[in-house]
Order: structure tokens, then C-alpha cells, then sequence
């Protein structure tokens, strides 16, 4: 890395943007000294002082800009502190809407606002579907707003996180738009690129079947809104998602195209680098300015001014450089997931180019047997290269947010790499010829079809290996050693900057890193590979109810593994076992479900079961028996019936108590009350430390139940609805805690007013999964207490539980 000081000085702006609400003014004021006084004393040694003092300078800049960011942020987000509120207000768009689902959805700047907001504040507003703005017409709407929330589940999307990294004060539905077109010389590009777009679009829409719609748009437009959660899971399961998504791979790939294309007309090198600067900044503007783009775009331009002006293009410094402008425009990138990965591939792709180089073949290569095919294998190898350096430095990302090791995705982007930029191509041509020229681009959209199938085909058999993305748990030791090997394997393997140092040989000491680096990344791996399952203190066992929305998903963990009881719903754009569930379960290094039950056939407890067994291995999978009438999920799932008296776990003991078995006394009743009638009802853990699940189950069941009082948790039947949590079994059971599984104002109205005061008359404690997300509970001899998974004491259960038996821990006090 020597010789390139704007990789130093982005690193620096980076940390200090980072660190800026530790740090905070005092500590920039005192780094910006510090630079002043080397900055001073630079005019004696120009060179290592000089750029120390700029490094620290960038350090404490990054600080101040970083923590005026976050107080502009804070002072906004009062206007929201009501959580949510209807408002009239006249916005600009600030970015092509994304409209591909049928209901576009637009990233606007307020300009007026009634009731006030701050201007200038963000909001990500869903348009009506008949509304046809554009980028850079101002919208008049009548919208509710939304202030973003934390994450409601461990290793879950995390809302207010993305919408402060966007500084997007809140987002909402928009119930009514009017729009006013923009006007003047100014916005001509704008509404000539708007224009191109629509045009493309439409083209896309016209030519493509479904299927390949599916990739393509997302591929030329970034608008990824119409993408199926089958698809999308299968993508993110293989670990493809960087060829779907807009990136700079994708930008690269259409410069050299344009380059070629040049060179194939036999433009000079000056053409061919403008060439490809054009087609660069020409997909940025026709998907959006998106900060991988804009990377992507920064770096061909550095290119390009290096081919114009005769000068050797350094692509580590124009990277870095790339880092520096965004961040000073906008700080809120560096807390940006999509702008790290971004930067982290394309710095350990970079950062290797002498390693893939040597894999490349010899520019005249003397003709002998076979050369296509060692060709062909040279190449397959320098792919396979590039495609592990990009992971090696993306690693620590996967593992700190994820928690998941892509282990298959290697051979996956190899495979589907060279498919997805031919599909690119064919595509991005094929719908601007159309748009151009309609009916003149047949033969190119004709191609998108069966490259599309084969990149489905493909990413379906890489989502398909068992645990292709394997749970490591949340460790953050994990990510600090990958993070470190990637980091040495850099500084020992990134080229120098000048050519006279690049033909020197290796000196020992960049042996020796290079070798540490790589030990640190094989550790990081095998300790990824052999990460262990999170597991409750001995004697103790967890109940988790899940955040899956207005579904339920509750999770048992005892000394025998863990088991999920139903998987929460499915719908068109979202499914909670891949949203909510399995992000649950990766981040406590969940590889294998001892047993998966699903309660009852209804869509909000088995929607997300499919997901969840692509996902993680299942040693038991089953379902009340099915009936006359209610056949349940074991005929439409391959489940086992099980059902009263059924013994399901030993630790801790789960029992089924309801439904009975076909053919029992007053089994008859059940067909003609419907499927929640037949839910499975099961009691876990023994002792004075019991619980119940009612799954969905009314009053008419709960007559026929005898729980043993007090009930330390009771999970309430169907949501809190009227019908459920009847007050004569309220009073048999008398709970100590009662869970409620309900998602924020849901259309059924749950929970019943009557049924709480049912539940709480006996002084229960009520806690919802609506107002605190998941809910942990550890069930020990000495009772019941509640975990705070954000503090991470789960993973400390065994030194909590030794605390407790010290008598130095107790928990938390409840609302």
C-alpha cells in the first residue's frame, strides 16, 4: 500500500465518521491540532509528516462532520416522536421510483410540510399505483409517516439503522399525489434520462417473460420491488446477491464492453477511455445514483482522466478517492451495509490483482494442443481468484450481520458470473435498442430467456445444498480475526504503486505477513465451520416468542437442541421464516431443529415453514393428525401426526395436550368448529415452571383443559383475540406471564381489550411481541427471568446463571 496516502486519509474520515458519538467535538478539536502541528513542521520532512497530519485531519473531520450528522439526525427525528402522524406536504424526488410491483415507491425531499417538518428532511413515501412521478418532479401528498425502528429480532433488518445510514427521517403511505412535472433548463437531463428509463422499462416489460423480468430489471434498472421471496431467498441463500443487484462489477463489465467496442472500431486510447467513462456514468444515471454506482462511476472516470492525459491509472487510489467524496457528501455511507461491502470487494479485488494476475494467460502464448482448453482453465481460475479475494475481504460483513458462512457461494459465482454480465448486456442493449427502435432488438431480448433460466437453474442447486449459508452465531471474535486476516493479506499482497517497486522481489517481512494473514483468514474460517449453537445454562431452558408480525413463531431451547413451534406467514413481498426466523436462529449458531411443529394449517403459523427447512436441517418435523374435515398441515406438508399424550421433547418435557387422536371421545366436535379448534396445544418444562402454548385454540378447548397452577408462562390463544383466554381458564391456569404474539395494528384488531383484562385480573404480567420485539425467557429451578438479547445476555446465560447463584445478578426490571 505505500505510496498511496488517500488510503490512509479514507481510512481515517472513515474511523472518525464511525467513532464520532464516542469522540465526539473535544476529541476532534485535539486531533485537528495535532494535524495543524505536524502540518507545521511538514515544511522540514514534507513527505511522512505531511501525510500524517493529513491522516489525522481526516480523523478529526470525520469526527465533527460524523457528529453533526447524527445531532442534525436526532433533531429531526423529534419531529417523529410520536412514532407517527398524518401530514400534507409538497416534496422533490430525489431518485428514480421504484415501480416494477405496481405501486411505486420514491425516495423525496420535503420542501413544505403540514404539520411542520424540518426542510430538507427524507421520506421514503409508497405512491399511489396510478401515480406516474418522476425523478425531479415535485409531488403534493396526503401521507401517514412512520418514524423506522430498531431491529424487533436478533440478526433481523434493522430499520432505523438503514434509514439513518440514508438519513430518511421516517416512511409512510401516501393515500393521495398530485404531481408537478419539472420545469427549466436544469432539469432537462434529468427528464431525459426519466423519459429513456420509462422507455426501457416498458420495453422490458413488453419483450420478457416473468421469469427473466425477475432478473433483468433488477440487473439494468436496480429495481429488485417485483422479486419473489422464492427467488430471493434462493439468491441470497447461494450468496448471488451481488450479481443481482446494482454494484460496480456490473459498471466495470459495461465500460470494458464500451471499451472493446471502441477498440473494435479502432478508436485510440483516448476514445476508448472516454468511451467508458460515458457508458459508466450513462447506467448510473439510468438506474439511480446509488452509492455503489457512484463508486463504480468515480473510479472509470479516474480512468478515463488518466487515459486522457497519458498518465499510469492507480484503480487502489481512485477507490480510495471514490470513498473520500461520497463520505464527505454523505457520512451517513459509512454506516451504510451495501456502500461496506462495496468498498470491501472492490479493495480485496484490488488489493490481489497480483495474485489473479498471475493466474491469467500470457499475452502471446505460443500455439500448442489444447491451448483453448488451458485457456478456458486459466480463466475459470483468475474468476475463481477474484471471486475469493471479493469474499475473503467481505467475510467479516457476512459474519458480523449475517452470521453466516456463503461456503457454497465460490463455485456458484463462477458458474453464474459470466452468465449474469451476458445477461447484463443483452439486456441493458436490448431494452435501449427497443426503446429506440421498436421491434429492432428481438434477437437481444430473445437471449434473456434462456440466460435467465440458467441462472436460475444454477442458483437454485447452490440454495439447495444443505446449509449452503451456515449459521456461525453471533461471535464477534469471529469477525474481528476474518476482518484482521483480510486486512494483512492486503497490505502484503497489494501491488506497489510504482512500476520500479513492483519488479523488486518479495522482502521477508512481506512474506511473513502475507503468511499471518493468510493463517488469520484459515482460522476464521475453521473457527466459522466449527462455531457451536447457543444452549441455555444446565437445568435451564429458553422460550423465545419470535417477532413474525401478526403470526406466530415461538422457539424452545433446552440441553437436547432447539425446537420451533410454527414459522409465522408468507406474503407476496415478504416471508417471515427467511425475515424473521432464521435470522433468529443464525445468530445463535442454530444449524439443526431438533423438531419443527406446526400448530395448525393457518398461513400466519406455516407461511414461513418452507423457508425455514431450505434454511436449517429438521430431525422431526410434525402436526396434529389430520380428520374429516381438518386434514392440517400433514397432508399438504409431509408432517408426522402426533396428538394428545404425545411426549415431543425430554429437556425439557414437552407434551402435546390437545388435539386428541382421531377416533377419541368427543374428537367429532372438532371437524365441524374448524381448524383452530384442532390446533396443537402443548405443555413444556415440569415442575412449578410450566407453559403453556395455545396456538390458536377458543374457549370451547380451553374447557377441556386442566393446566396445573400457577402456569409460569402462558402463550395466549389466538393472538389475544375475544373468543380466546376465557376467564374460567384464565383462573385455573393462573399465569405468572402471558405472551402475546401479535403484530402492530393488525386488522383483527388482537388483542381483544376484554381478552387482556381477562389475562392481567389475576396480576399477570402481559408482554407483546408488537411493543418489545422477541421475547427471551430463561425457566430455571429458581423461576422465571426475562434476557435482553440487545445486551447480549443470552450468550452470557451460564455466567449470569453463576452470578445468580452468587447473588450479584438480578434481572431487569419489567414494564
Amino acid at each position: 500500500m505505500a505510496g498511496r496516502t488517500a488510503l490512509g486519509i479514507a481510512a481515517a474520515l472513515w474511523m472518525g465518521l464511525a467513532l464520532a458519538p464516542a469522540l465526539a467535538w473535544p476529541a476532534a478539536a485535539a486531533w485537528l491540532a495535532l494535524a495543524l502541528l505536524l502540518a507545521a513542521l511538514a515544511w522540514r520532512a514534507p513527505r511522512r509528516t505531511a501525510g500524517v497530519a493529513l491522516v489525522l485531519l481526516a480523523l478529526s473531520v470525520g469526527v465533527a462532520r460524523g457528529g453533526a450528522e447524527r445531532a442534525r439526525l436526532a433533531h429531526m427525528r423529534a419531529a417523529l416522536a410520536v412514532g407517527e402522524m398524518h401530514l400534507r406536504c409538497a416534496a422533490v424526488v430525489l431518485e428514480p421510483p421504484r415501480s416494477e410491483s405496481g405501486t411505486p415507491v420514491a425516495l423525496v425531499r420535503v420542501c413544505r410540510c403540514t404539520p411542520p417538518l424540518p426542510r430538507g428532511a427524507r421520506l421514503r413515501l409508497r405512491l399511489p399505483p396510478a401515480c406516474a412521478a418522476q425523478w425531479g418532479d415535485t409531488v403534493v401528498v396526503f401521507a401517514r409517516i412512520e418514524a423506522p425502528h430498531a431491529a424487533s429480532n436478533p440478526g433481523a433488518f434493522d430499520a432505523l439503522a438503514a434509514a439513518d445510514a440514508a438519513h430518511v427521517l421516517g416512511s409512510g403511505r401516501a393515500f393521495h399525489a398530485s404531481v408537478r412535472p419539472a420545469r427549466g433548463l436544469a432539469q432537462a437531463p434529468r427528464r431525459w434520462v426519466s423519459a429513456v428509463r420509462g422507455h426501457v422499462q416498458t420495453a422490458l416489460d413488453g419483450a420478457l417473460s416473468p421469469l427473466a423480468r425477475e432478473l433483468a430489471v433488477p440487473l439494468v434498472l436496480g429495481d429488485r420491488s417485483a422479486m419473489s421471496p422464492e427467488l430471493d431467498a434462493e439468491v441470497r441463500t447461494a450468496g448471488l446477491v451481488h450479481l443481482i443487484a446494482l454494484s460496480g462489477l456490473h459498471v466495470g463489465w459495461l465500460a470494458a464492453m464500451a471499451r472493446g467496442i471502441a477498440a473494435s472500431l479502432r478508436g485510440g486510447p483516448r476514445a476508448r477511455a472516454l468511451v467508458g467513462a460515458l457508458a459508466a456514468c450513462g447506467f448510473a444515471a439510468l438506474a439511480g445514483p446509488m452509492p455503489s454506482l457512484l463508486r463504480a462511476v468515480a473510479g472509470e472516470c479516474a480512468r478515463a482522466g488518466a487515459g486522457l492525459t497519458g498518465r499510469a491509472h492507480d484503480a487502489l487510489q481512485s477507490l480510495a478517492v471514490a470513498a473520500l467524496l461520497l463520505l464527505l457528501g454523505a457520512p451517513g455511507l459509512s454506516r451504510d451495509l451495501a456502500f461496506q461491502f462495496s468498498f470491501a470487494a472492490s479493495a480485496g479485488i484490488l488489493a490481489l490483482t497480483t495474485a489473479a494476475a498471475a493466474l491469467a494467460p500470457p499475452p502471446h502464448a505460443p500455439a500448442r494442443g489444447f491451448t483453448w482448453a488451458t485457456t478456458l482453465v486459466r480463466h475459470a481460475l483468475q474468476l475463481a481468484g477474484v471471486t475469493a479475494a471479493a469474499q475473503v475481504a467481505t467475510l467479516p460483513l457476512m459474519l458480523a450481520r449475517y452470521h453466516t458462512l456463503p461456503w457454497t457461494s465460490l463455485l456458484a459465482n463462477v458458474a453464474v458470473m459470466p452468465l449474469t454480465e451476458l445477461l447484463l448486456t443483452a439486456a441493458w442493449a436490448g431494452g435501449a435498442l427497443e426503446a429506440l427502435a421498436p421491434g429492432g432488438a428481438g434477437a437481444l431480448l430473445q437471449a434473456c430467456e434462456p440466460l435467465a433460466r440458467m441462472i436460475r437453474a444454477v442458483t437454485g442447486a447452490a440454495a439447495r445444498v444443505p446449509l449452503a449459508l451456515l449459521p456461525t452465531g453471533h461471535a464477534p471474535a469471529l469477525a474481528w480475526i476474518a476482518a484482521m486476516g483480510a486486512v494483512t493479506l492486503a497490505l502484503a499482497l497489494a501491488p506497489p504503486r510504482s512500476v520500479r517497486a513492483r519488479a523488486r522481489p518479495w522482502t521477508p517481512a512481506r512474506s511473513r505477513i502475507a503468511v499471518l494473514g493468510a493463517a488469520l483468514a484459515v482460522c476464521s474460517w475453521l473457527a466459522a465451520l466449527s462455531a457451536r449453537p447457543l444452549l441455555p445454562a444446565p437445568g435451564h431452558w429458553w422460550l423465545l416468542a419470535i417477532d413474525v408480525g401478526q403470526g406466530d413463531a415461538l422457539v424452545v431451547a433446552g440441553e437436547d437442541g432447539w425446537s420451533l413451534i410454527d414459522c409465522g406467514a408468507r406474503g407476496p413481498h415478504w416471508d417471515a421464516g427467511e425475515g424473521a426466523v432464521l435470522p433468529v436462529l443464525r445468530w445463535a449458531g442454530v444449524r439443526e431443529l431438533r423438531l419443527l411443529a406446526l400448530t395448525h394449517d393457518d398461513g400466519d403459523h406455516t407461511g414461513g415453514s418452507d423457508a425455514v427447512r431450505r434454511g436449517v436441517r429438521v430431525r422431526a418435523f410434525v402436526a396434529p393428525a389430520p380428520r374429516p374435515g381438518v386434514p392440517g398441515p400433514c397432508v399438504r406438508f409431509g408432517a408426522s401426526p402426533v396428538g394428545a399424550g404425545d411426549t415431543l421433547g425430554r429437556a425439557p418435557l414437552m407434551i402435546a395436550r390437545w388435539p386428541p387422536r382421531p377416533g377419541a371421545p368427543g374428537e367429532a366436535n372438532i371437524a365441524r368448529r374448524g381448524d383452530n379448534a384442532a390446533a396443537l396445544v402443548l405443555e413444556v418444562g415440569g415442575g412449578s415452571h410450566r407453559a403453556w402454548l395455545m396456538a390458536d385454540a377458543d374457549s370451547v378447548v380451553e374447557a377441556q383443559l386442566s393446566p396445573c397452577a400457577p402456569v409460569a408462562l402462558l402463550k395466549a390463544g389466538h393472538h389475544g383475540s375475544g373468543s380466546s383466554s376465557g376467564a374460567a381458564f384464565v383462573a385455573r391456569a393462573q399465569p405468572e406471564r402471558v405472551v402475546l404474539s401479535v403484530g402492530a395494528r393488525n386488522v383483527y384488531g388482537h388483542p381483544d381489550a376484554g381478552a387482556v383484562r381477562r389475562l392481567g385480573r389475576g396480576g399477570a404480567v402481559l408482554e407483546r411481541t408488537d411493543h418489545d420485539g422477541l421475547l427471551w425467557y430463561d425457566v430455571g429451578p429458581v423461576g422465571v427471568d426475562r434476557l435482553d438479547w440487545r445486551r447480549g445476555e443470552p450468550w452470557h446465560a451460564r455466567a449470569l446463571e453463576a452470578a445468580r447463584a452468587r447473588g450479584a445478578w438480578r434481572p431487569r426490571a419489567q414494564p
